[in-house]
């Protein structure tokens, strides 16, 4: 074997060694241990506070709303049981325009009682989201102390240590750091913000 073609070799060799070096130092770095930590997530933000909170509010607007139509309800009925009696002393075509201008107060009436619930879902949505939020952010800090790095939902797992769970801590501080979060002033649509008229007690 000639000095060239030895030269040659070795330079394979060499190659050969270079590739298996570089596809050991390539190969990922090993995944760490799962520490899991397992929270029941709805059951958090139901038995939360400020969930509760949220919760007396929509009541709240949503009986406010309530009172506003049945006021609105009790006109339309006296405008019918006026429309009814009136009926055989007037001119057909002048009771059916009145009859025509009823029905779309009717019509108004209930589009105004869908947009009332609507307003005040969006509002109540709004406010979960947020607590959603405040929920995400008191279990990260509850993870990172006690050493987790995985965070499962309750409602996916078939069964699981009950040590890993730890619902009832976040809950607490959950409760701790966000007592309450903000719940917007329905908005009607075409209306301006505003809070309903109060219910009174009886």
């Amino acid at each position: 074997m000639g000095a060239r073609m030895r030269a040659r070799l070795g330079l394979a060799v060499l190659a050969v060694h270079l590739a298996c070096a570089a596809s050991v130092s390539a190969e990922p770095a090993k995944l760490p241990s799962a520490t899991v930590m397992v929270v029941d997530v709805q059951g958090a933000i139901q038995q939360s506070v400020a969930a509760k909170g949220l919760r007396v509010q929509r009541d709240q607007f949503l009986q406010g709303f309530q009172a506003e139509l049945e006021k609105n309800r009790a006109s339309l009925k006296e405008t019918e049981n006026e429309l009814v009696r009136q009926k055989s002393a007037m001119a057909p075509e002048a009771w059916q325009q009145k009859a025509r201008a009823f029905e779309q107060q009717v019509f108004e009436f209930n589009q105004r009682f869908q947009r009332n619930n609507q307003a005040v879902d969006k509002s109540f949505r709004a406010g979960m989201s947020e607590l959603s939020d405040a929920l995400a952010q008191v279990t990260e800090e509850l993870a990172g102390e006690m050493g987790a790095n995985l965070v499962l939902p309750k409602s996916q797992i078939f069964l699981h240590d009950p040590r890993m769970e730890m619902t009832q801590q976040v809950v607490e501080r959950l409760n701790k750091k966000f007592p309450s979060v903000n719940f917007p002033t329905p908005v009607v649509d075409g209306d301006a913000p505003r809070a309903p008229t109060p219910v009174k007690k009886k």
